[in-house]
This record gives C-alpha cells, structure tokens and sequence, in this order.
C-alpha cells in the first residue's frame, strides 16, 4: 500500500507550513509528497523552496480552482492510494501513515475518522457503510479518504463544480459504480473548518442538488428525495422544527432534551422512530 499524500494551496502559507510539517513528521513517511499551489502570492512559492528536500512533486502556477488542482495532483501521483491533506488540515498523530498500513486495508476507497476543529471539537466517525441515502444528507470527511489511485483517474473530479466534486465522485463510485468500501478505526486529520467548501455550505447545498440531477434519473431521484429527506428530517413539522432547534451545537441541552423526547414518541408514534438512532 503505497500512499501519495496531495496537498492544495493558494494564499494559505501558516496553513501549508502546518500541512507539511504534519506529514514529514510521519513516521511512516508518505510514498509521495505532492503539493499544488495556485500561484501564491503570500510567499508560499518560498516555502516549498524551504521544504523541496521533502517534496516529492511540487508546482506553482494559475489553475482553474481547487477540483481542477487535485487533478493535476492525481496525475503526477504513483502511489497505490491518495490522500488529498490540503493546507490548514493536518495527520491526528505521527503514526497515522504507519496505522494505515498496519490496518491491511485494501478496499478502493478507504475511510478512518476526522478530527473536526471546531469548539467543542467532535469526531467525524468513518461510516461502516456508504449508500445513496448517507451522501444525501451528507458526505465522507474528504481529508480522511484513501482512494485508489487508478478510481481517481477513472472518474476525475468534475472541474465545472466548485465545492462538491469530491462528495460526486464517492456517489459515482461507491453508489452508482460498487466500489470497495471499508472503514478503519484510525483518526487521520485534523480538518480545519475556515476552508473554502466550510464556510461555503449554502452554495454548497445548491451544487449537490446538480450533482445529483447530473448522476440520479429524475424519476428515481424524486422518490428518493422524499424518503430521505423524511428520514433525516421527521416527517412532521413538529420533528423538524425541534431538530432544527435541537442541532445547534450552542443549544446542547436543547438538543439532549429534545432527543430524549422524540425517542420516547418513537415507541408510540411511527413516523417518529427514525430518530432512535440521532
């Protein structure tokens, strides 16, 4: 299991400094090392100057936004896997390349955990399954992904999308096209949330809409829509206007609260019991 460990950059250089001190601390080092900057302008050209000894692949130059630079990344990769750790994002531990390695994990797409880094911080669990109804209402943690090297060049990442080309390209593998799957217990990144697709969620939630109507037959994705859509929300206005409440980090007592009550109405009421497992 050869890795290639892919880092994107533009105007980030605390962040990629963070990024690349994190993997050349590894101890299992990456089988590659390859950082894409966007013509930089903050003095990250320098910095991978500073830390060529330590780069396998590295360029800076004018790209056409972030899907469009891991692209160029997969393709000057040789490793069995990628893993794409863009800048401000960073490995949970020193040992994290050398636990991917001793977790003999050999699916296409392999998943641990991320580290969110948020107040309070939470963990992003690998899911032990990945269906179309999971990436409906939400997406593996990029940064916590290995994916087979020649998946990537199968199905590159759709340039024309902004933020959700990476959630797009697991609904075409692992849904549409039966990849392997597995999860491992490992926690590999600590995922910064000022990144772009983060602070972006609106737009980000408009995208994924045409992501879907790109990949889902119109017929099929309007059935689904309403069955899922009944399973992470409630289907009544009730349901939704507590978990609306209820999932607001600041208002944790709120959410206790209203969990317990929707899963004691779960014995009682049908359309409640999808919430015996919030």
């Amino acid at each position: 299991m050869t890795i290639s460990v892919i880092t994107v950059n533009r105007n980030n250089t605390v962040g990629l400094r963070a990024t690349i001190e994190s993997v050349i601390a590894q101890t299992e080092p990456p089988f590659e090392f390859i950082i894409i900057d966007g013509a930089s302008t903050d003095g990250s050209a320098e910095l991978l100057k500073e830390y060529a000894s330590h780069i396998t692949y590295s360029v800076s130059e004018l790209d056409k936004g972030i899907y469009n630079a891991m692209n160029k990344g997969v393709a000057a990769s040789h490793g069995d896997y990628c893993l794409f750790l863009n800048s401000g994002d960073a490995f949970c531990s020193k040992e994290v390349l050398a636990q991917m390695q001793d977790s003999g994990a050999k699916a296409d797409i392999i998943c641990g955990n991320a580290i969110i880094l948020e107040e309070p911080r939470r963990k992003k669990t690998a899911p032990d399954a990945v269906t179309l109804r999971f990436l409906y209402g939400t997406a593996l943690c990029h940064q916590a992904v290995f994916i087979r090297t020649e998946l990537l060049r199968k199905y590159p990442y759709d340039e024309s999308l902004k933020i959700v080309a990476d959630r797009k390209f697991f609904l075409q593998s692992l849904v549409l096209d039966s990849c392997s799957y597995e999860a491992v217990p490992v926690d590999v990144c600590n995922y910064d949330v000022t990144g772009f697709s983060a602070k972006n969620r609106f737009a980000s939630a408009q995208e994924w809409q045409r992501a879907l109507a790109d990949l889902i037959p119109e017929r099929i994705l309007t059935d689904y829509g309403r069955e899922a859509e009944g399973a992470l929300y409630g289907t009544s206005d009730y349901e939704r206007l507590f978990l609306e409440i209820g999932c607001r980090r600041w208002k944790k007592p709120v959410y206790r609260l209203v969990k317990s009550f929707l899963q004691f109405m779960a014995l009682f009421v049908p359309s409640a019991r999808f919430v015996r497992d919030i």
